[in-house]
């Protein structure tokens, strides 16, 4: 039954309405962790609806490779998982890349999380006593 404010009212016999649950992060916001310079990194970042949903990156830090390493980190992510995989950056300095993931499930609903991962850095001209 629909009921509209000046009284009106409608009824159908089949569902011709539907509702859908917007989709969610399973994954906190903020920092994902530390990662050392050039390590591997398979990160997983979750996410459901009442629908498939697919991950993918509004910024362009995560997943470009425009000015690694300096500002990007170059990591492939996994639309159908939130799978973030890759080589880490080898930054000069310890690095913080901070990115936006949106989550879209099957009706085009969507909601954006920011994430950050910090790639660290040995030390420079260490030395190593046995």
């Amino acid at each position: 039954r629909v009921e509209n404010p000046d009284g009106n009212a409608g009824r159908s016999t089949n569902n011709i309405l539907t509702a859908s649950t917007a989709p969610t992060f399973s994954t906190s916001a903020g920092s994902l962790g530390e990662v050392s310079a050039g390590a591997s990194v398979s990160i997983d970042i979750d996410g459901s609806s009442d629908s498939t949903v697919a991950f993918s990156e509004t910024t362009s830090v995560l997943t470009s490779n425009s000015n690694t390493p300096t500002s990007t980190m170059n990591l492939t992510l996994n639309s159908s998982t939130g799978v973030i995989s890759g080589t880490a950056p080898s930054p000069t300095a310890s690095t913080t890349y901070n990115f936006t993931l949106r989550l879209t499930d099957g009706e085009s609903q969507t909601v954006d999380r920011a994430f950050s991962i910090t790639v660290s850095v040995g030390m420079a001209n260490s030395g190593q006593f046995n």
